[in-house]
């Protein structure tokens, strides 16, 4: 007979896409009247900033994925906070933007709630 096939472990990685039902915190995303997106947080912390990278640099990322009620910026703490309007623009902004070179500097993209 033939060699045995070796074994196989598949690991889910988490990348960019935007595959699956499921969200942040466990829950699930449904259409736009979907009764449950209200508990989906609408706010992220950006860590891990450059000490080079301004307001205006994190305004233009945030505002790219949709309109934001609040933003801080943390220099010290290197890090920022922002509310988005949309849930789902928080959870885009984290996948389209988690560890990004924005300065040299990855930034670590969390959801937040608030």
């Amino acid at each position: 007979m033939g060699h045995p096939q070796p074994h196989r472990l598949v690991v889910p990685v988490r990348g960019r896409g935007r595959g699956g039902p499921v969200g942040c915190g466990g829950h699930l995303i449904g259409n736009r009247q979907g009764p449950r997106m209200e508990n989906l947080p609408c706010m992220v912390s950006i860590e891990g900033l450059s000490s080079s990278t301004t307001e205006k640099q994190l305004t233009n990322l945030l505002s790219s994925i949709g309109p934001i009620k609040m933003f801080t910026m943390l220099p010290q703490q290197r890090r920022a906070v922002a509310k988005f309007v949309n849930p789902q623009h928080a959870q885009s902004f984290q996948h389209s933007f988690h560890r990004h070179m924005i300065d040299l500097s990855h930034i670590n993209v969390v959801l937040i709630d608030g």
